[in-house]
């Protein structure tokens, strides 16, 4: 019984302790000095303070992980390889301002097939060439990827390829070695 008398007793005191915490006290010194302090004393009065301002940042996902290219022929293709050659997955460009994108196909594009090729939503096709330049590409995160149109309608995809182009700047003028 004294235990349970001992522990209310005690939870009582440690939660008034908790509430006196949250007040604020001001008074002025004989020299005119502003005080503040968490102890009332004599001429103090209490200061009714705002809530603390908190932040709590978005959760962070996870990027997913970049799934090799394993872009391979259908039946109604007829092509056994169709991938993205150039620029490579999670490639880092330094001071570049043109891309150049390119596949590698086998067998060789054939009569009537186009190739689409997308970088951020920018197009350049249908082309029958086995590569293309995109200009004036900004620094950061592009997103690259090629759509093979067969002349019977079929089509095939390869991509989409993550690289990453770098600008000179003040702290770094270089690229890293």
């Amino acid at each position: 019984m004294y235990k349970a008398v001992f522990l209310i007793l005690l939870a009582l005191g440690l939660g008034s302790g908790l509430a006196q915490a949250d007040a604020v006290y001001k008074w002025v010194d004989a020299q005119g000095n502003v005080h503040y302090t968490d102890h009332p004393r004599p001429g103090a009065e209490k200061v009714q303070l705002p809530k603390t301002q908190t932040y709590r940042p978005p959760s962070i996902t996870e990027a997913p992980t970049p799934v090799p290219d394993t872009s391979t022929a259908t039946p109604t293709t007829g092509y056994k390889q169709f991938t993205i050659a150039s620029p490579a997955s999670q490639a880092n460009l330094w001071y570049v301002h043109e891309v150049q994108v390119a596949v590698s196909l086998s067998p060789a594009l054939r009569s009537g097939d186009t190739l689409t090729y997308q970088l951020d939503g920018q197009s350049i096709g249908p082309t029958t060439q086995s590569s293309v330049t995109f200009k004036d590409i900004a620094r950061g995160a592009h997103t690259a990827s090629v759509t093979l149109n067969s002349a019977n309608g079929a089509t095939l995809s390869a991509g989409p390829v993550t690289f990453f182009v770098h600008q000179k700047t003040i702290l770094g003028p270089k690229p890293p070695r």
